[in-house]
């Protein structure tokens, strides 16, 4: 018996080790990553636009067009015209895995100092809701693309990867936060959440994720990419060899 308790209590020391580890130095060394990388993203993408500004003949731009396409994707009220289901599954899920991060109570202790005071926070019973309506809707994105035939031939491995990481995110989140409906005990849900999120912050800026920083950038390059550096059409006539023949 007394072997027992002290493999017991090894067992619970190994566990705690693990959640401080992941809480304190990994998740600061994640954050750091995530930050720095996000940063490192957006300055490539401001360089590349003043680059291509510099080099445009034309530089009138449709201000109006770009602030009003950027809007249409941040929100997509195109797409609920021609895919409603999926459309309000996107934005369900983003909301979710956006809102719930950013202002849970235990989300926001574990940023210390970095939190102001005034930050909001969300209520236990709000948190879970919203957290089961992101699963949900996330669940059925990923059922959308198994199920359309367009869809597949668009996902790639990497792209279905990061969803299942955070549902397993969100999942283990709830069950933690809700150990009478965990099927294991409520620490072993939180350490697999914790890890979950330290691998989810390093996904941020490495991988399709990354959209939620560069997304507003998008219909800018669109318009600058029609906007030619002046001789372009020379140049590329001169690389094809084509030079004096008509278009």
């Amino acid at each position: 018996a007394r072997a027992s308790r002290t493999r017991v209590g090894s067992e619970r020391t190994d566990l705690d080790v693990l959640l401080e580890s992941a809480r304190a130095p990994h998740f600061r060394l994640t954050l750091t990553v995530c930050v720095l990388g996000l940063g490192y993203r957006v300055a490539v993408v401001s360089a590349q636009i003043a680059a291509a500004w510099r080099r445009a003949g034309d530089r009138r731009l449709p201000w109006a067009a770009v602030a009003s396409a950027t809007a249409s994707w941040l929100l997509p009220v195109r797409l609920w015209r021609s895919r409603p289901f999926y459309s309000t599954a996107s934005v369900l899920f983003h909301f979710g895995v956006v809102v719930v991060p950013l202002f849970l109570a235990g989300h926001v202790a574990m940023l210390g100092g970095l939190a102001p005071t005034w930050w909001p926070v969300l209520p236990q019973e709000a948190a879970d809701a919203i957290t089961i309506v992101a699963m949900v809707a996330l669940v059925a994105l990923l059922v959308g693309r198994a199920g359309s035939s367009a869809s597949r031939v668009l996902t790639r491995g990497s792209d279905a990867f990061v969803l299942v990481v955070l549902l397993g995110l969100l999942l283990f989140g709830w069950w933690a936060a809700n150990p009478a409906m965990s099927p294991f005990a409520a620490r072993t849900m939180l350490a697999f959440h914790i890890m979950l999120g330290n691998l989810a912050l390093i996904m941020v800026p490495t991988t399709k994720i990354a959209h939620c920083a560069l997304m507003p950038f998008a219909r800018l390059v669109f318009q600058l990419g029609w906007h030619f550096p002046a001789e372009t059409g020379r140049h590329v006539a001169q690389a094809l060899n084509k030079e004096g023949e008509p278009v």
